[in-house]
């Protein structure tokens, strides 16, 4: 299992101390990346992490050539820098997984977290979505963005890093384009049979409106098996024809999107930043122009056995709510939309689904649907 850290934080290095990533509350984005590898220590709650020497100049076809001989395969790691790094580590050991799956699920957190933060939601995410037996998913790259609060209520105005990050991902997705042409396209390289899946949660989702709108058109890569958008908070004009998310189908084979009506942190992103109707609380506003393969996932139903802090706020089903933990579980181990278990297919809809609780009566879940109660 392996676990990186991307970040656009400043870094610091105190005297007689390794670099660490700067968490003073006054973060900005910054226009360049570094990358982290990161643990989570045994019995603890957050994880910790050291940075990689930074690197400027990559040569993807050198590197590429590497990944074919033997002499170099065991080559240090400390050896390896920046992106170069990142990639050489995380395709060596998909590649030499053979008897159960290595996807890699690659997250961009939401608002209201300061780095402290972050290094939690990593070792929370590990323990939901890498360490369960049946995951598919064994590694994580983990994006921390400089958001400045972790009071929900005191929501500050991210949109500017939100921008700056989205464009510095769009530099790290061309770099993995040129990794990969180098790789197999060049080289030839095998494929190793493992998927890469992409996760935002509420204003992560913004970070990645902005990555595609920066992306290289029309030459993209589809890297990505599945996308979660969880609880986006985004506008819900954003699928529209000219809008970046009409770009996720050109580089994922799926897109579940998964939204709360009563979601109380997206209905003051609302009120307070831009009066824009959010894409986590009711979905697109037009979804007659979903891609075949987008699914919306309607979490408003859900009341057992979730924690005080979601039943108050709607907003972290991911993380507290089982039934829709287990939802999404299903979706990176690519289960059919239609055949993930508790989802019930909104009447006259093929890709809107209801997810119940577990024991809902027929009548409840017609009533739900919209069928005859």
């Amino acid at each position: 299992m392996s676990i990186f850290i991307i970040s656009n934080r400043a870094v610091e290095k105190p005297r007689g101390q390794k670099e660490r990533f700067k968490e003073d509350g006054r973060e900005h984005a910054r226009p360049t990346f570094r990358i982290a590898r990161a643990w989570v220590p045994e019995g603890d709650e957050a994880a910790d992490y050291e940075l990689i020497s930074d690197g400027f100049d990559q040569d993807f076809d050198r590197l590429s050539k590497e990944l074919s001989k033997p002499e170099t395969a065991g080559k240090s790691s400390s050896q390896r820098k920046g992106s170069e790094a990142l990639f050489y580590e995380l395709y060596q050991a998909m590649r030499q997984s053979r008897e159960k799956p290595a996807d890699v699920l690659f997250f961009i957190h939401g608002f209201a977290n300061a780095f402290s933060d972050n290094l939690a939601h990593i070792a929370k995410l590990k323990k939901l979505f890498i360490d369960p037996e049946e995951s598919p998913a064994q590694h994580l790259v983990y994006v921390s963005w400089p958001t400045r609060s972790s009071k929900v209520f005191t929501y500050r105005d991210d949109q500017r890093d939100a921008r700056a990050t989205g464009m510095v991902l769009a530099r790290l997705y061309d770099k993995l384009q040129d990794f990969f042409r180098a790789a197999f396209l060049k080289q030839q390289q095998p494929y190793c049979g493992h998927r890469i899946h992409l996760a935002c949660h509420s204003m992560g989702n913004q970070v990645l409106m902005h990555m595609l709108e920066h992306l290289r058109l029309p030459d993209l890569e589809p890297f990505f098996g599945e996308v979660l958008l969880l609880h986006s908070d985004v506008p819900n004009t954003v699928f529209e024809p000219g809008e970046p998310f009409a770009r996720l189908e050109k580089i994922a084979e799926r897109t579940h999107v998964y939204m709360h009506r009563s979601d109380d942190a997206l209905w003051i992103s609302r009120f307070t930043k831009n009066g824009n109707k959010r894409l986590g609380r009711k979905g697109p506003r037009d979804r007659s122009v979903l891609p075949q393969e987008t699914f919306l996932v309607d979490v408003s139903n859900l009341r057992q056995e979730e924690a005080l802090k979601e039943r108050v706020v709607d907003h972290w089903g991911y993380l507290e709510s089982p039934q829709e933990i287990a939802d999404i579980q299903a979706v990176l181990r690519g289960e059919e939309a239609q055949a993930i278990e508790l989802r019930h297919l909104r009447q006259g809809e093929a890709q809107y689904y209801y997810l119940v609780d577990p024991g809902t009566s027929p009548q409840v879940i017609q009533r739900i649907t919209g069928g005859a109660s």
